[in-house]
Parts: C-alpha cells; structure tokens; sequence
C-alpha cells in the first residue's frame, strides 16, 4: 500500500476539497508518495530554525477527513508560503539537508530536494495569485 502525497494551490477551503473527486482540475499541483502532513512541519521548523512541536500542527487546518483519516487535505500556513516563496536555491539546498537527516525521512537530501522545490514553485505561484497551498494524502 502506497501513500500519495499531492500538493497543490487552490482559491479557497470550499474549492480545495474538489480535489479529492477531481484532481485533474488542479492545473497548478505536485504529486509525491510518503510524505504527511507531520513531514511537511517539520520542514517548516527546520525552514525557521525552531524546535517541533506538536502543537505546529494545528497550524494546518484540516478541510477534509474521510474514512477515519484515509483521505485527508490540509491548508498549509500562509506564512509557511511566504517563507517558501522566498527560499534562494541555496537555502533550499540546506532545508533539504536538514530534513533528509530526521528522524522520519532518514534519507538522502536529492531525495527531498523535489519536494522543496515543488513547494517553492507552488509557493511563489499561490503568491503571485492570490490563492492558497493545499496537501492531499491518500492511504
């Protein structure tokens, strides 16, 4: 069993759940696998140089749960785009460093390095436009 892991900037909350019925819609998207929510805030500490906390979580809203957490999407933080949005190909390099050697990626940072990159287009495109960036799992 694969755990799909889309990202992807949408005008609102009401818009965003389309995405679960109808995600070829979403012109503006990333699509990963084993990567949630819990990996994504923790890029976002490590972005800020601060300790995670659980208590990051609550800072994306889940907009919709199906089936006990089988299909979720989250809104990420606007504050986490425009840190994004900002990040030099340096500073993503070493964001990409920094994530691949936690606990829950143990990997090598090439193998993060799309991600981040993927969440900066995403970042300065949800910027440039008004609209928000969303995360879509799917067990």
């Amino acid at each position: 069993m694969s755990l799909l892991a889309d990202i992807y900037i949408s005008r609102d909350d009401a818009e965003a759940v389309r995405y679960d019925t109808d995600p070829a819609t979403f012109g503006d998207r990333e699509q990963f696998k084993s990567i949630t929510i819990l990996e994504i805030s923790t890029l976002w500490s490590l972005m800020r140089g601060i300790e995670w906390d659980a208590n990051l979580l609550d800072q994306f809203p889940c907009v919709l749960e199906i089936h006990n957490g089988e299909r979720l999407i989250h809104r990420l933080p606007q504050e986490m785009a425009a840190n994004l949005a900002s990040l030099t190909p340096e500073e993503a390099f070493t964001a990409a460093s920094k994530w691949a050697v936690t606990e829950e990626l143990a990997c090598e940072p090439g193998e993060v390095q799309p991600i981040i990159d993927g969440l900066v287009r995403l970042a300065r495109k949800s910027s440039a436009t008004g609209q928000r960036i969303y995360f879509w799992n799917c067990v």
